[in-house]
């Protein structure tokens, strides 16, 4: 009995476990919570308006989207999502989230790892700061700075209790910080306590340009801007003017060159007025108050000061001392120098001297640096012994291997290469001791279109949901309805048909107008009530056809705004909006009302109705004149015409050398003497000589003759003479042949001539220094032909009857090469 009591108790207890792990899953599965980002436009309204600063804003407004949005923001320590109930801690730097206690201990083991690192059996004589950073953007804490406490953002309340209408981890109060960092403004933040830096400041002061010249109503957070007018500020100079447009900063450097004296006023010279502090070349020779020295420094201002010579002065060593007058000097004396020596106890036993004392030479007993070996040295040489460390690197991996280490081994040099927590990925790190970073690469996740992705740290696809897609879904409805239906992607199954059913009844004339349900989603839940937990049943779904809702009679009722009237039930015949805009004029003049349909005046019977119309708050709609593209100044809606634009622009002038600054109003009216930078033009001419106007909007042939001077050469090209070039194009002035050119051409003919004899003779030479090779190769071969068919064969020619051939060929090639050589030379 007893075990089959255990046995029940056991399965109920599992069930129990699962049923609530379950709704634990369930819970933690929910939707992301809408919200309208209305909201967000609204609260940041006034920031974005009036210029200031929209980079923190934005930054602002984007961490507020992602709290209010509900998406789970990561954890970059346990890569786990952080709840809105968890305990956190944000970075002052880059406000990212942490779990508290995840950070309490990444804080813990950083300055553990630092510490170890300075342990050494030397004594280390300057203390270093142990830090800790965020993992993020590596901004260093103290160890006083490691959090102990959950605080909302502001930093208010300890432990803020979660709220379902509050952002999470917020107090609900009132910010409070200081907005702006600067000396000049004294606001502080009035939005709710929120995520992320404080916006910039949007109150409005009295604002100075960056020149001084104008003032005006601007942003707190940008008390400066540029008037747009020379800034005419002296230079350093003091001669010339800044020429600039009003700037932000110091004046650029003057680049105009004025007369200039150096240090000591001897000379002048026009230098650049950026370098306004210069030495000349002369030496000062100024006799010092002694009346004996001179002063030997190069060129410089003010007094040269006392003579280095004289005063109180001593030997050397420091052992006498007394008032030295120029033009006499103290000299060494006979006692030991004495000093102590750098770097020893030891002092100097060489006599008095000047200029630095020689290395110790006192013999000692040296240890090496990692005290393992010892020698007699002096004092002041080093002894390093060939041991090698066999110590543990920081990492607690590797050998250290240095020669002579004194214990405080270097940090490890090999890369880590361990797997990362998302199984993908190595680190890439150097070998470092306990546990790797998180992986910083990132991956994406899709929708189901694959158009659309989010990027997520790599190892947490599967904890983050899809993206929200809004491209077009395109799986096909099975009644049919496709144009009626359209919504973007999704995951699941398409949301039930919107389309209008538009049937006719059975028992009267009208067609049915409500949504279509020819296939309709059913939830059929339990009906009987479960007795224990783990016999609740999940709710079943259904497609199934539904029947069409009953017809009502309609009665015609007019709307509210008196648009039109509509049909309804005659049980709930009253007034009501139509759906359509007001449609009355504004007082703007320009716009319609654009609220839905509403009362005119007060009625009674509807107090919640408004009855009045809301004030245009759009901007001027006003077209922009033709060669304007800039925005109404006014900027919100206005009766009558618009105002002269006020903006500069940059244009660049017809030979697109110099920019143009013009007002738009000015630019529209512009002429050709306007826009042109009144400088010559750097165009060509169809002659290829630059063109002679001004800055101009025609062609550069136009109106226009070149009469710069060019060569014009004869026929056969010995003369050449210079004319005008519009001359030379209209083909107004030639130049003749004459006898000296027929002279040089009869020169070159003959020339020619001595040419073709010349070849002709080497290709003589050649074909008979062929021939005779030829029949030297001849001979040789019937002589072979004899000495097989001759048993007995007696030569009693000489050495010259017997290789004239061979003799005679070296000769002729001989006699051949000297001649060409000959013949080039007089070439």
């Amino acid at each position: 009995m007893a075990r089959r009591y255990r046995d029940a108790a056991a399965k109920l207890q599992q069930n129990v476990h699962k049923h609530l792990k379950e709704i634990k899953d369930l819970s933690s599965s929910e939707d992301e919570e809408p919200y309208e980002p209305s909201v967000l436009e609204g609260v940041f309204q006034s920031y974005w308006q009036g210029g200031g600063d929209t980079h923190m804003t934005n930054r602002t407004r984007n961490l507020l989207e992602e709290a209010l949005s509900g998406r789970s923001v990561t954890c970059l320590i346990c890569i786990g999502s952080i709840k809105r109930a968890d305990a956190i801690w944000t970075c002052d730097h880059c406000h990212s989230y942490f779990h508290l206690s995840c950070i309490q201990k990444w804080a813990n083991d950083s300055i553990n790892l630092r510490s170890e690192e300075i342990q050494a059996p030397i004594v280390i004589v300057k203390r270093k700061n142990i830090e800790w950073c965020c993992p993020k953007c590596r901004t260093t804490y103290s160890k006083e700075e490691i959090p102990h406490k959950y605080r909302c953002f502001c930093g208010k309340t300890d432990d803020p209790p979660y709220h379902p209408w509050l952002v999470p981890h917020t107090c609900g109060e009132i910010c409070g910080r200081k907005i702006s960092f600067g000396d000049n403004c004294k606001h502080k933040c009035l939005l709710l306590c929120h995520p992320g830096p404080c916006p910039p400041c949007p109150q409005t002061i009295n604002g100075i340009c960056y020149c001084g010249n104008e003032q005006k109503r601007v942003r707190c957070s940008a008390p400066k801007w540029s008037c747009g007018e020379t800034c005419s500020k002296l230079l350093p100079c003091r001669s010339h003017k800044c020429e600039n447009i009003c700037h932000e900063g110091d004046c650029l450097p003057c680049h105009y060159t004025s007369l200039q004296r150096c240090l000591c006023g001897g000379e002048k010279a026009k230098r650049p007025c950026t370098d306004l502090i210069w030495q000349c070349s002369k030496v000062c020779n100024k006799k010092y108050s002694c009346g004996f020295h001179n002063c030997l420094d190069t060129c410089h201002s003010g007094s040269c000061g006392p003579c280095p010579n004289s005063g109180l002065r001593t030997c050397p060593c420091g052992a006498i001392k007394q008032h030295v007058q120029c033009p006499d000097s103290i000299e060494t004396c006979l006692s030991t120098c004495g000093k102590r020596q750098e770097g020893c106890e030891h002092t100097c036993p060489e006599k008095c001297h000047k200029g630095p004392c020689p290395p110790c030479q006192v013999m000692v007993e040296k240890k090496c640096h990692c005290s393992t070996h010892a020698r007699s040295l002096p004092c002041s040489k080093d002894f390093r012994c060939d041991t090698k460390c066999r110590g543990i690197r920081p990492c607690g991996k590797h050998v250290c291997a240095r020669k002579c280490c004194s214990g405080n081994c270097p940090p490890c040099e090999k890369l880590c290469d361990k797997p990362l927590q998302c199984g993908r990925h190595k680190c890439t790190t150097i070998c470092h001791h306990g546990p790797c970073y998180p992986c910083p690469r990132e991956s994406k996740i899709m929708c189901r279109c694959k158009e659309t992705f989010i990027t997520v740290p790599c190892g947490r696809e599967k904890y983050v949901k899809p993206p929200k897609c809004n491209q077009k879904c395109n799986i096909k409805y099975k009644c049919g309805h496709i144009e009626e239906n359209k919504h973007s992607c999704h995951f699941g199954d398409c949301p039930p048909c919107k389309a209008v059913c538009n049937k006719s009844y059975e028992k009267c004339d009208h067609k049915c107008k409500a949504q279509c349900h020819e296939y309709v989603i059913v939830v059929f839940k339990q009906v009987e009530k479960p007795a224990t937990p783990w016999e609740v049943q999940p709710p079943k779904t259904k497609v199934v056809a539904l029947d069409c809702p009953p017809c009502e009679a309609p009665v015609t009722v007019i709307c509210f705004g008196e648009h039109d009237s509509e049909l309804q039930p005659c049980h709930l015949a009253s007034r009501r909006c139509c759906g359509r805009h007001c449609n009355k004029d504004l007082d703007c003049t320009n716009h319609k009302c654009l609220l839905l349909c509403h009362l005119y005046s007060p009625d009674s019977n509807y107090p919640n109705v408004p009855s009045s119309c809301r004030q245009c708050d759009r901007e001027c709609s006003v077209p922009r004149p033709a060669e304007c593209a800039h925005k109404c100044p006014k900027r919100a809606c206005h009766p009558g015409p618009c105002p002269p634009c006020e903006v500069l622009e940059r244009i660049k002038c017809f030979c697109a050398v110099t920019e143009i600054y013009l007002r738009c109003r000015e630019l529209c009216a512009a002429n050709d003497e306007t826009l042109s930078c009144k400088q010559q033009c750097p165009k060509n001419l169809a002659c290829g000589h630059r063109c002679k106007k001004s800055c101009h909007r025609d062609s550069c042939g136009e109106n226009q003759i070149c009469m710069k001077k060019t060569k014009i050469h004869c026929s056969c090209g010995n003369l050449k003479k210079e004319a005008s070039c519009n001359l030379v194009r209209s083909s107004e002035i030639k130049v003749d042949c004459d006898s000296t050119c027929e002279a040089k051409k009869l020169a070159v003919k003959c020339e020619k001539e001595k040419e073709e004899k010349r070849l002709k003779e080497l290709e003589e030479e050649r074909n008979r220094k062929e021939l005779a090779e030829y029949e030297w190769k001849l001979s040789g071969k019937k002589k072979k032909h004899r000495e097989k068919k001759m048993i007995i064969n007696e030569d009693n020619r000489n050495y010259v009857q017997k290789y004239w051939v061979p003799i005679l060929t070296i000769v002729i090639v001989i006699l051949s090469g000297v001649l060409y050589i000959i013949n080039f030379s007089g070439v």
